[in-house]
């Protein structure tokens, strides 16, 4: 059997991380978060450092040339990509190399809350000095440019029930595409 790599795109929050390592432990693959390993990679320690020109160019570089290097991959696995991708033309036609394209879908509302949460970094306008959540405000640029992670998509994994039922509809889409 051709092994197959499946790509993982979606709105921060969405369940991409925890769906497909845990999909990828249940089909015994390999999952691949491009965002961590280009951060290894890098030793990028702390977010705040991406706030350097010279790290974000470094980050997205180093996020394109892994994109490359996966699709040459001789094994059937999962790979989370970041949301940006979806903007990037290279990096468009690197996914649609790797293989098939699965967008995990999440309720907005959902995504938000779970930011909400998770938001460890504090920022603030710089005009009027008022807080500013991180991870609500990239939600809510990712909605506007929803239309291009929905349209890259080959195919669509709704997570918008339990944690184990978004594994079980991962798993079952893979099996049945091979």
């Amino acid at each position: 059997m051709q092994p197959h790599k499946y790509v993982l795109i979606g709105i921060p929050n969405s369940g991409k991380s925890t769906i497909g390592k845990l999909a990828a432990k249940k089909l015994q693959i390999p999952f691949y978060n491009t965002d961590i390993v280009a951060y290894e990679r890098l030793n990028l320690d702390h977010p705040a450092e991406l706030f350097l020109s010279s790290s974000l160019t470094r980050l997205l570089e180093e996020k394109s040339k892994l994109l490359t290097e996966l699709a040459k991959l001789d094994c059937s696995a999962i790979i989370e990509v970041w949301p940006e991708s979806a903007l990037i033309p290279s990096d468009v036609k690197a996914m649609k190399k790797i293989g098939t394209i699965i967008y995990v879908k999440r309720p907005m509302k959902d995504a938000l809350s779970r930011a909400k949460k998770r938001s460890g970094m504090v920022l603030r306008n710089m005009t009027t000095g008022k807080e500013i959540n991180a991870h609500s405000e990239l939600l809510n640029f990712y909605a506007k440019e929803l239309h291009h992670i929905e349209a890259l998509a080959d195919l669509t994994l709704d997570n918008n029930g339990t944690l184990d039922e978004a594994v079980e509809k991962l798993v079952a889409m893979i099996q049945s595409d091979k």
